[in-house]
Protein backbone atom coordinates (compact mmCIF):
# COMPACT_ATOMS: atom_id res chain seq x y z
CA UNK A 1 0.00 0.00 0.00
CA UNK A 2 2.76 2.61 1.00
CA UNK A 3 4.81 1.81 -2.14
CA UNK A 4 1.54 2.43 -4.31
CA UNK A 5 1.39 5.77 -2.70
CA UNK A 6 4.74 6.38 -3.05
CA UNK A 7 4.60 5.80 -7.18
CA UNK A 8 1.40 8.45 -7.22
CA UNK A 9 3.35 11.08 -5.09
CA UNK A 10 6.40 10.84 -7.33
CA UNK A 11 4.60 11.09 -10.91
CA UNK A 12 2.42 13.91 -8.94
CA UNK A 13 5.84 15.72 -8.52
CA UNK A 14 7.07 15.14 -11.66
CA UNK A 15 4.25 15.77 -13.52
CA UNK A 16 4.37 19.54 -11.53
CA UNK A 17 8.07 19.64 -11.99
CA UNK A 18 7.44 19.21 -16.22
CA UNK A 19 4.36 21.29 -16.42
CA UNK A 20 6.58 24.04 -14.20
CA UNK A 21 9.88 23.38 -16.45
CA UNK A 22 7.28 24.48 -19.53
CA UNK A 23 6.12 27.13 -18.87
CA UNK A 24 9.10 28.29 -17.73
CA UNK A 25 10.76 27.98 -20.98
CA UNK A 26 7.31 29.66 -22.79
CA UNK A 27 7.78 32.69 -20.33
CA UNK A 28 11.41 33.06 -21.03
CA UNK A 29 10.94 32.61 -24.99
CA UNK A 30 8.47 34.97 -24.95
CA UNK A 31 10.05 37.77 -23.36
CA UNK A 32 11.54 40.27 -25.95
CA UNK A 33 13.60 43.65 -25.22
CA UNK A 34 11.84 46.58 -26.24
CA UNK A 35 13.16 49.58 -26.83
CA UNK A 36 11.84 52.51 -24.55
CA UNK A 37 13.29 55.64 -25.16
CA UNK A 38 16.89 56.60 -27.45
CA UNK A 39 18.53 59.84 -28.06
CA UNK A 40 21.42 60.28 -30.46
CA UNK A 41 23.59 63.27 -30.66
CA UNK A 42 26.50 63.70 -33.02
CA UNK A 43 28.86 65.98 -35.09
CA UNK A 44 31.53 65.99 -37.39
CA UNK A 45 35.39 65.33 -37.40
CA UNK A 46 37.85 66.81 -39.59
CA UNK A 47 40.60 65.12 -40.49
CA UNK A 48 43.84 67.46 -41.51
CA UNK A 49 46.27 66.42 -43.94
CA UNK A 50 48.89 66.18 -40.46
CA UNK A 51 50.00 63.47 -38.24
CA UNK A 52 48.51 65.73 -35.17
CA UNK A 53 46.62 63.82 -32.76
CA UNK A 54 44.51 64.20 -28.93
CA UNK A 55 42.27 63.15 -26.73
CA UNK A 56 38.89 64.88 -27.27
CA UNK A 57 35.72 64.28 -24.78
CA UNK A 58 32.77 64.75 -27.12
CA UNK A 59 29.80 64.77 -24.76
CA UNK A 60 27.92 63.30 -22.05
CA UNK A 61 24.96 60.63 -22.41
CA UNK A 62 22.34 59.39 -19.93
CA UNK A 63 19.06 57.58 -18.58
CA UNK A 64 16.97 57.72 -15.96
CA UNK A 65 14.54 54.28 -15.60
CA UNK A 66 11.69 55.41 -13.66
CA UNK A 67 10.76 58.76 -16.02
CA UNK A 68 12.09 55.67 -18.81
CA UNK A 69 14.38 59.37 -20.02
CA UNK A 70 17.61 59.27 -22.32
CA UNK A 71 19.62 62.04 -22.73
CA UNK A 72 22.61 62.87 -25.03
CA UNK A 73 24.47 66.14 -25.88
CA UNK A 74 27.86 66.17 -27.61
CA UNK A 75 29.92 69.31 -29.52
CA UNK A 76 29.18 69.82 -32.96
CA UNK A 77 32.50 69.30 -34.54
CA UNK A 78 36.35 68.62 -33.83
CA UNK A 79 39.59 68.95 -35.95
CA UNK A 80 42.27 66.64 -35.89
CA UNK A 81 45.04 65.11 -37.80
CA UNK A 82 45.66 61.66 -39.23
CA UNK A 83 47.86 60.59 -36.46
CA UNK A 84 45.84 58.41 -33.66
CA UNK A 85 43.39 60.60 -31.96
CA UNK A 86 40.80 59.15 -28.87
CA UNK A 87 37.32 60.27 -28.31
CA UNK A 88 35.51 60.05 -24.89
CA UNK A 89 32.18 60.01 -23.58
CA UNK A 90 30.98 59.92 -20.42
CA UNK A 91 27.56 58.16 -19.29
CA UNK A 92 25.68 57.83 -16.50
CA UNK A 93 22.58 55.88 -15.13
CA UNK A 94 21.02 57.46 -12.42
CA UNK A 95 18.34 55.39 -11.43
CA UNK A 96 18.32 51.47 -10.44
CA UNK A 97 15.44 49.29 -11.48
CA UNK A 98 12.46 49.20 -10.02
CA UNK A 99 11.00 45.90 -8.03
CA UNK A 100 10.28 43.30 -10.66
CA UNK A 101 11.02 45.86 -13.52
CA UNK A 102 13.82 44.18 -16.41
CA UNK A 103 15.08 47.61 -17.61
CA UNK A 104 18.41 48.05 -19.20
CA UNK A 105 20.30 51.15 -20.31
CA UNK A 106 22.70 50.96 -23.31
CA UNK A 107 25.58 53.65 -24.46
CA UNK A 108 27.14 53.66 -27.78
CA UNK A 109 30.07 56.05 -29.16
CA UNK A 110 30.77 55.66 -32.56
CA UNK A 111 32.90 57.08 -35.05
CA UNK A 112 33.50 57.08 -38.66
CA UNK A 113 36.78 57.62 -40.54
CA UNK A 114 36.57 59.76 -43.54
CA UNK A 115 36.61 56.42 -45.59
CA UNK A 116 33.38 55.55 -43.40
CA UNK A 117 34.51 52.85 -41.42
CA UNK A 118 33.01 52.52 -38.19
CA UNK A 119 34.76 52.41 -34.71
CA UNK A 120 32.75 51.64 -32.08
CA UNK A 121 32.21 50.92 -28.26
CA UNK A 122 29.06 50.20 -26.05
CA UNK A 123 28.27 49.60 -22.60
CA UNK A 124 25.30 48.37 -20.58
CA UNK A 125 23.67 49.15 -16.91
CA UNK A 126 20.81 47.64 -15.05
CA UNK A 127 21.74 49.98 -12.09
CA UNK A 128 22.85 53.31 -10.80
CA UNK A 129 26.37 53.22 -12.43
CA UNK A 130 28.71 55.80 -14.56
CA UNK A 131 31.55 55.88 -16.31
CA UNK A 132 33.41 56.70 -19.93
CA UNK A 133 33.21 55.36 -23.49
CA UNK A 134 36.41 55.26 -25.63
CA UNK A 135 37.23 55.56 -29.21
CA UNK A 136 40.21 55.27 -30.69
CA UNK A 137 41.09 56.10 -34.98
CA UNK A 138 44.02 56.77 -36.86
CA UNK A 139 42.44 57.39 -40.45
CA UNK A 140 44.95 56.89 -43.34
CA UNK A 141 43.87 59.67 -45.34
CA UNK A 142 42.58 63.34 -44.21
CA UNK A 143 38.64 63.96 -44.92
CA UNK A 144 35.50 64.50 -42.76
CA UNK A 145 34.18 61.83 -40.50
CA UNK A 146 31.48 62.00 -37.92
CA UNK A 147 30.48 60.18 -34.46
CA UNK A 148 27.18 59.54 -32.34
CA UNK A 149 26.36 59.20 -28.78
CA UNK A 150 23.00 57.16 -28.28
CA UNK A 151 21.19 56.81 -24.71
CA UNK A 152 18.84 53.95 -24.73
CA UNK A 153 16.44 52.61 -22.41
CA UNK A 154 15.28 49.02 -22.77
CA UNK A 155 12.57 46.83 -20.81
CA UNK A 156 12.31 43.29 -20.86
CA UNK A 157 8.61 42.55 -21.40
CA UNK A 158 6.87 39.36 -21.67
CA UNK A 159 5.02 38.87 -25.49
CA UNK A 160 2.49 35.74 -24.68
CA UNK A 161 0.79 36.16 -28.38
CA UNK A 162 4.05 35.54 -30.02
CA UNK A 163 4.55 31.95 -28.20
CA UNK A 164 0.88 31.53 -28.94
CA UNK A 165 0.91 32.21 -32.05
CA UNK A 166 3.57 29.95 -33.43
Amino acid sequence: MIGLNGKLLCSIVLAIGFVGLLGYGLVSHAAEDIVVNTTTSGGTIVFQDNDSHGVFHIGRASTDFRSNATFSNSIPSIETGTGRSVFTATWRNDQKNEFSSAKKATFTLTVWNPAGIPHSTTQESEGINSGTLTVSCSPFEPGEGRFELTSTVHERRLNLPAVLHR
